[in-house]
């Protein structure tokens, strides 16, 4: 076999290597992890890359690991900043915002206390600022979407809360995303990071969101 000939047939090899690699890096790349809650009444799922939080031990209102999953205003939290009704959150790789002022973000699912479809859509005080209020349905159930924002010495909160009264109990779906206002910064020293491509990510977790019973 001529030496032109056995260089050809290595970069066929490698060229063939390289494409299967691929496919099965894929697979993993976009591998999803299901969270189904205790009492098998609904599930969701997420990127394997998202953290998984949990509340710290013996500080029920931290939510650990802390760079994932704290910032100055809570993102593992209902509408108002609260967490004693948080069943799960989920919170967006902090890795990826290095240098920006990021500081989490996350999807969490709540169980309230109400006991009729009108107190479930009630927004009591203290609220943050309320933008639109519109209907949504996802996954055959419609919910109440309220857009909400807030500031607090200048960290600021984007969030989103989907809201539905489902056999007798209020459900509170929740995007939170938290961030530093840039201006507070030394010049340069801080970037903005794209908001819509966060809320973009986290919104799909919550497009899984399904009743099972």
């Amino acid at each position: 076999m001529k030496w032109t000939q056995c260089i050809a047939l290595l970069g066929l090899m490698f060229a063939s290597l390289v494409i299967l690699a691929g496919q099965e890096e894929s697979p993993r790349k976009d591998r999803k992890t299901r969270f189904t809650s205790t009492d098998g009444t609904f599930y969701f799922e997420y990127p394997a890359s998202f953290a998984q939080c949990g509340r710290i031990p013996n500080q029920p209102d931290r939510w650990g690991p802390d760079e994932s999953c704290e910032a100055f205003i809570p993102v593992c939290s209902d509408f108002s900043g609260q967490s004693d009704g948080t069943v799960t959150c989920i919170a967006y790789p902090t890795e990826r915002m290095k240098g920006t002022n990021f500081q989490a973000a996350a999807f969490s699912v709540s169980e309230l206390k109400a006991a009729t479809s009108a107190e479930c859509m009630r927004v009591e005080e203290p609220p943050p600022h309320v933008g639109s209020v519109r209907k949504e349905t996802v996954n055959g159930v419609t919910f109440t979407v309220i857009e909400t924002d807030g500031v607090a010495t200048g960290n600021l909160i984007d969030g989103y809360v989907y809201r539905s009264f489902h056999r007798a109990k209020c459900y509170e779906l929740d995007v939170r995303i938290a961030f530093s206002n840039p201006a507070d910064a030394d010049p340069g020293t801080m970037k903005n990071f794209d908001v819509e491509v966060v809320h973009h990510r986290l919104k799909k977790v919550l497009d899984t969101f399904m009743f099972v019973k």
